[in-house]
């Protein structure tokens, strides 16, 4: 607002220069009236500039994914998921990509949103992921290499986050950033007993 100000005094001084100049006026008085005058003008501009509704697209969830974001992202509003998508960007993955790789680095954070995924570890087939599972959690956790090879079954549709950007934007937004990691420890915590419970009835 001060610079609003500033501004708009400066363009009102001149403009009123400018007119008394052209009119050959000299009287110092009629000349700060202008300025005054124009300095109001243009302040009003400016306010009413400046308090107009912005476009918020930024802030809009993707009519396609809007139920499914709200229902995976309970605790955050529309405006928060909203930010949220900002740091990552939706990616259309073929059949047949590999998400990741067993103990290979990983720096990328999936949010499945449409398709399926098939999960193996050391070559055995554990688990299907579908829309609403997040790939890569535990790399993204604990920043090691990933536990297991994810690997798309058919096209898949996936919010796909970059680790520095996600975390560069956890920094800024500490709310948001709790509820996510809180979402990610209750994926982990169910993909841990579904998998013990696949397995327990092979080990009796």
């Amino acid at each position: 607002m001060i610079a609003y100000s500033a501004l708009a005094s400066l363009a009102g001084s001149t403009s009123a220069v400018l007119v008394a100049a052209q009119s050959g006026m000299t009287s110092s008085v009629l000349i700060g009236t202008l300025a005054g005058l124009f300095s109001g003008i243009l302040m009003a501009i400016l306010l009413l500039a400046y308090d107009t509704p912005r476009p918020r697209l930024s802030l809009r969830l993707p009519e396609v994914e809007r139920d499914l974001l709200r229902n995976v992202f309970t605790g955050l509003d529309d405006v928060q998921i909203a930010r949220l998508l900002v740091a990552g960007q939706f990616n259309d993955i073929a059949k047949g990509t590999t998400l990741t790789e067993e103990n290979k680095p990983l720096d990328t954070l999936f949010f499945i949103c449409e398709g399926h995924a098939k999960v193996t570890v050391a070559g055995s087939e554990i688990a299907h992921l579908e829309k609403g599972n997040f790939v890569g959690e535990i790399a993204f956790l604990t920043e090691n290499p990933a536990t297991a090879t994810v690997v798309a079954e058919d096209s898949v549709r996936a919010l796909v986050f970059d680790r520095g950007e996600l975390n560069q934007f956890f920094r800024n937004e500490a709310e948001v950033a709790g509820l996510i990691y809180q979402l990610l420890g209750r994926e982990l915590a169910q993909k841990l007993r579904a998998r013990n419970i696949d397995i327990s009835p092979r080990q009796r």
